[in-house]
């Protein structure tokens, strides 16, 4: 199985990866960039910062860049905030009104 690396770049600066991951192809690839640009974004939501000038480069074992994965991409869809089957807050609990006791 072919060997990817996520380099993170934020504005002029790029984080390398140097360990990479062993994937079955690229598409798995841009998934596993797109789950850690979230990891990544929720991280700034906790603490601060800029949450729109991250991208992760992914590139082969070469170190040809194959795709890229932008922190805008990852955030909204057809220009509506973006929703993930295995995002947890899905099972927070929700509010519902509730109506005062009768006395």
């Amino acid at each position: 199985m072919p060997r990817y690396f996520f380099h993170v770049r934020e504005g002029g600066d790029l984080s390398r990866d140097i360990e990479g991951q062993t994937l079955p192809d690229a598409e798995a690839a841009r998934r596993g960039a797109a789950n850690a640009n979230r990891a990544i974004l929720g991280e700034r939501l906790l603490h601060g910062g800029a949450l729109n000038n991250r991208q992760i480069e992914i590139a082969d074992e070469t170190g040809h860049v194959v795709d890229v994965v932008t922190a805008h991409e990852v955030l909204f869809q057809h220009g509506r905030l973006r929703s993930y089957s295995d995002d947890v807050t899905q099972s927070a609990p929700v509010m519902t009104s509730r109506k005062p006791p009768s006395r």
